[in-house]
């Protein structure tokens, strides 16, 4: 195996180590506590900053801000 597809791999790896312990986290977290990450954070882009008040509005407004899972 060459240097460059090990990089490769490795970079894969962690990619989806990281990808794992999000949804590890995702799954633990309330939706009312996803919402309120998701409301909190400042985006540096205006398409995700739009995005996610847009969510955080489209839950509030179909009741969805609910303490449970």
């Amino acid at each position: 195996m060459s240097e460059t597809q090990k990089q490769t791999d490795t970079a894969v790896d962690q990619m989806r180590v990281v990808r794992d312990r999000f949804n590890r986290e995702i799954e633990a977290t309330s939706v009312s506590g996803l919402l309120d990450r998701v409301h909190g954070h400042r985006y540096e882009s205006p398409l995700l900053q739009r995005l996610a008040a847009k969510a955080v509005s489209k839950a509030e407004v179909s009741g969805n801000v609910r303490g449970d899972h």
